[in-house]
């Protein structure tokens, strides 16, 4: 009963996803998802809209914030990209 060889996913096997695939590591794991739907990506377009001018560009707000969609974090051996779907 042979098993295949499994292997940590590496940085380069995300440039190997479809554009359509958002894909992340976790544990040397590569978790693959869909790109946002619409209605979602409307949603998150208007609330980044609402914090935008008052916690990134200081208008009305504090400032000094920096809002970014989907950024790519790389924290160790883990590489995310949160959204917001991910609070709810």
């Amino acid at each position: 009963m042979n098993q295949p060889a499994y292997r940590l996913a590496v940085y380069e096997d995300l440039f190997d996803l479809p554009e359509y695939v958002i894909g992340e590591i976790l544990h040397g794991q590569l978790i693959t998802q869909p790109r946002p739907a619409p209605k979602h990506a409307r949603s998150a377009s208007i609330i980044g809209g609402e914090v935008m001018g008052p916690f990134d560009q200081g208008k009305g707000g504090p400032g000094g914030w920096w809002i970014l969609f989907e950024p790519e974090l790389h924290l160790g051996s883990h590489i995310l990209v949160p959204d917001l779907r991910r609070l709810a």
